[in-house]
């Protein structure tokens, strides 16, 4: 199968594909015809690649015949050559009754046709790469997975809508971009009425997440919470309780920081632009406010009618002064390069016992708890994102969602719909979790027990969801959400390595983010 990638610098056999956004992902490379960089990233720019802003121009496509091998680092892959995860490498399993089941479901969806998919680096689209041929076979047909870094999606998919006729026929669509995207989705309602799909299964607030308007604009397939995960061990040991506030994170990170050698207190996403950028809007999230001045409901904020006036910045509040300070405080017991430290990079660190505590999207706890040599193995509890003072405990949630372009000829809609309820059924929903995807946005998946067998984090997210402890006005779905994430991700880093205090920090931050919101005319 092809892959597309876009490397920084020369590739060589078994080297980590290192996007200059947010996910790594082990490949083995053919002899093809290498380019040590593209024209718009020359000599390897590590520090660009840092940034992570979505305004960066599109570098040339390099297309590589590649083999996926692992979402582990490479020094430990022959530790797990047992593993259904080591993919193409070893060979694929025989797919189990329940695949069979969704092969037989999935046996007219192709017909010998072909459907391209624009998709992203997280863990879903990952496993969909580990076991292509087989989901090839059970489809009937040639599956195109085109797989790009979060940045270059969001521009592909832009740069997508603008053509006459759309090149893909099912794109990935991450919960917070449905309102800047809405003006070219597909509304979904008409298909899933003629057909009668069952939305009852999906836990609510995925299901609404990707509403705007009362279109359904998707189908969730991996939307996830970031929550915060803790050595369950090292807290007992140590006589602490799970964390429930932020200031129990405080004080237990305070006092497992060094306790061991090697161990730090917590580590959290602090790299610079869009990893930081998240942070922030997601922890005042927990300090009660969102980024703009929405609506209070009884339960946060509502972002079904977003108005011109609900636009104003509130970083400048008490809660995002106190959110600033709560992330300054956090660097006294990080591990070090916390301030160059991503979505992957803090897992990592977390599963090879480096930190006590980890925030997480709750689908990147496979890094772990399917890799038998990792120390947090088996020892890992999880709980809702602890929250500030007089705040209600609520998780973040984010992912992904399957959808279908406006611009798709008219002819192929139906062969979309029937891909995308194949790709988001039970039965294949439930065979993502054994390659490597902890995601389950159903409740009849998040409770089988060979699910909850791999994936401990499974069960207690679909807790959260009954509980409504999961949200997502936390990013908000509007058009400024990415430019909102930038400022925050290059002023709080300045913030954080001593160039600003808190107090400027979120003065600085509330003036540029009202300058954008004047200049679009919202007020």
């Amino acid at each position: 199968m092809k892959i597309l990638v876009r490397p920084e610098y020369e590739p060589d056999n078994g080297f980590e594909c290192r996007w200059f956004s947010k996910y790594p992902l082990n490949i083995s490379l053919a002899k093809t015809p290498k380019r040590r960089s593209s024209p718009e990233f020359p000599d390897h720019p590590l520090e660009q690649m840092k940034q992570n802003t979505s305004t960066r121009p599109l570098p040339a496509v390099t297309v590589w015949e590649a083999k996926p091998q692992s979402l582990f680092p490479r020094k430990r892959h022959s530790n797990l050559l047992s593993l259904a995860l080591a993919g193409v490498t070893i060979g694929f399993t025989t797919l189990n009754a329940h695949a069979a089941a969704a092969a037989g479901q999935a046996g007219g969806v192709l017909d010998g046709q072909t459907i391209r998919i624009l998709a992203i680096g997280d863990p879903v689209f990952q496993v969909m790469q580990k076991i292509h041929d087989d989901m090839e076979k059970m489809a009937g047909g040639k599956i195109e997975l085109d797989v790009r870094p979060f940045d270059v999606l969001h521009q592909q998919v832009l740069l997508n809508a603008q053509n006459p006729t759309s090149s893909y026929d099912i794109i990935a669509i991450d919960l917070p971009q449905f309102g800047e995207y809405k003006s070219f989705l597909l509304d979904l309602n008409p298909l899933i009425k003629e057909t009668g799909f069952d939305a009852t299964d999906f836990h609510q607030a995925a299901w609404t997440g990707a509403q705007v308007g009362g279109k359904q604009l998707g189908i969730p397939i991996q939307p996830h919470p970031e929550i915060l995960a803790y050595r369950k061990d090292l807290f007992e040991e140590a006589g602490l309780q799970p964390p429930v506030t932020t200031d129990d994170v405080l004080a237990a990170a305070k006092k497992l920081h060094n306790s061991k050698p090697g161990l730090a207190g917590i580590a959290w996403n602090a790299a610079r632009g869009t990893p930081l950028g998240q942070t922030f809007i997601q922890v005042m999230g927990s300090f009660g406010q969102a980024p703009i001045d929405l609506p209070r409901t009884d339960h946060g904020f509502s972002i079904d009618n977003i108005k011109p006036e609900n636009m104003k910045p509130m970083i400048d509040t008490p809660a995002g002064l106190a959110t600033a300070k709560y992330l300054k405080a956090l660097m006294d017991y990080s591990p070090p390069g916390i301030l160059n430290m991503a979505w992957d990079e803090r897992v990592r660190v977390f599963a090879q016992g480096g930190a006590a505590m980890t925030y997480i999207w709750s689908g990147r706890s496979a890094i772990y708890e399917l890799d038998p040599q990792a120390p947090a193995r088996g020892k890992v509890g999880y709980v809702v994102h602890p929250h500030g003072p007089n705040a209600a405990p609520v998780s973040p949630l984010g992912g992904w969602s399957l959808g279908i372009p406006s611009n798709l000829d008219k002819s192929r809609i139906p062969l979309a719909w029937k891909v995308i309820t194949w790709l988001t059924s039970p039965e294949m929903m439930k065979e993502y979790t054994k390659y490597g995807d902890c995601v389950s946005p159903r409740h009849s998946v998040s409770q089988d027990p060979e699910v909850v067998m791999h994936c401990p984090v499974v069960p207690v997210v679909d807790e959260m969801a009954s509980k409504g402890e999961l949200a997502d006005w936390q990013r908000p779905p509007v058009p400024e959400l990415q430019q909102i994430v930038d400022v925050l991700g290059s002023v709080m880093h300045e913030m954080l390595a001593g160039k600003r205090t808190p107090e400027d920090a979120v003065k600085e931050s509330q003036q540029q983010i009202d300058r954008i919101m004047r200049k679009a005319g919202y007020y």
